[in-house]
């Protein structure tokens, strides 16, 4: 062992190295490095919806994870968590396990029975566009960078099954949608902050947003047109004060032939659910670059499929949750989980803003073209376009 050089792993057996050392080590020591997957599939209807989510934080040896389940406001999660080495070259974590079987056309996704939720499933997701990068989002607060992420996603649908208390239940292609992503990079939220140092995010973005007005909404979707062909309304904005410009904003309208269409303009209109800020329905215009300097307005008209529906990301980490978060060491491995029987109880938003962050199953029109989408959403304080009742 040369100790300036990390481990050999497979993959550096292949001519795809990008910096000085194995693939064992990434160019950066901080220990905010995170490589992360993330799935939703959902039914059409509303019915019953899965989730999954895997991160890699090399610098702090460490990989976990979640998988969940939602049917009515009842929301099943497993999670679990393990020394990243020697296998570091495994996708898995405890019960949980992804597998690239094509890569950018067909995902596997499984929960094995465990010990910590009676759920499990065999899921594939089936690429239905291509895969789709969204602006590079950094953020340097106090004279350090908090995020440097780069992500690409995906729409597709699912074929397998899912098992809930002895029940299984087959997903077939047809019935179901989903969107699944892939993102590197230095990320905000990775483990605790050391104690002896002014916390990394204090005053930025990664900060507590209790007592401000803040603004974070995010939606991708597929909608087809009446020829059969597709695209995507995908976008990303988050606001810190209740301004009319985001201090962040990604917006591109994505064609089936790969092409991506910068958004120049965006207007939310959504009117949410005051009890827990579900979002219930609304409009939103993305306006877009027309011929010889002129601008083009496209209306996207959204609707929640089910008011009931919406899987909770705080139970898989997405923010302190029981004391613990994603990328940091819980032992060498480690398994646990939950039942909640309520996921829109009032009291949950209350206790913890980022209860708010879910999984949001919507339709999606634009004139005469349809589709579905997911979205997630923070809103906090008074945000213009943003109602409630």
């Amino acid at each position: 062992m040369i100790p300036t050089i990390a481990p050999l792993t497979p993959a550096d057996e292949y001519f795809n190295h990008q910096i000085v050392n194995t693939h064992a080590t990434v160019v950066t020591p901080d220990r905010n490095w995170t490589e992360k997957c993330w799935f939703t599939l959902m039914r059409k209807d509303g019915a019953l919806q899965a989730s999954f989510g895997l991160g890699k934080y090399t610098n702090r040896n460490v990989i976990d994870g979640f998988a969940g389940v939602q049917r009515g406001t009842r929301q099943y999660t497993v999670r679990a968590s393990r020394v990243l080495l020697p296998r570091g070259e495994e996708m898995a974590a405890g019960p949980l396990r992804l597998e690239i079987v094509r890569p950018y056309e067909e995902l596997r996704l499984t929960l094995a029975p465990n010990d910590a939720q009676p759920i499990a499933y065999d899921l594939t997701f089936h690429a239905t566009m291509p895969a789709f990068f969204e602006k590079r989002d950094t953020v340097i607060t106090n004279g350090r960078t908090g995020s440097d992420v780069i992500r690409y996603h995906q729409p597709g649908t699912a074929s397998g099954w899912i098992e809930i208390d002895g029940e299984r239940i087959a997903v077939e292609p047809g019935d179901w949608y989903g969107f699944r992503d892939h993102s590197w990079g230095v990320r905000e939220h990775v483990g605790l902050d050391p104690t002896d140092l002014v916390p990394g995010h204090q005053g930025g973005s990664g900060g507590d947003k209790t007592g401000t007005a803040f603004h974070f909404n995010w939606l991708v979707s597929r909608i087809e047109r009446p020829d059969g062909s597709s695209y995507d309304l995908a976008y990303y904005f988050r606001d810190l004060g209740g301004h009319d410009v985001p201090d962040f904003f990604s917006g591109y309208i994505n064609e089936s032939d790969g092409r991506q269409i910068p958004i120049l303009h965006f207007h939310p209109e959504i009117v949410y659910r005051r009890s827990d800020r579900a979002a219930l329905r609304g409009r939103v215009t993305a306006v877009i670059a027309g011929p010889r300097g002129t601008t083009i307005s496209r209306v996207f008209e959204i609707e929640a499929i089910d008011s009931d529906m919406g899987f909770r990301l705080l139970p898989g980490l997405y923010g302190r949750w029981k004391g613990q978060i994603h990328g940091s060491y819980k032992g060498d491995d480690v398994l646990d989980g939950e039942c909640i029987d309520d996921v829109n109880a009032p009291e949950k938003t209350a206790e913890n803003y980022k209860w708010q962050i879910r999984d949001r199953p919507v339709r999606i029109r634009e004139g005469e073209n349809g589709g579905y989408g997911d979205m997630e959403s923070i809103i906090l304080g008074e945000y213009p376009g943003v109602t409630f009742e």
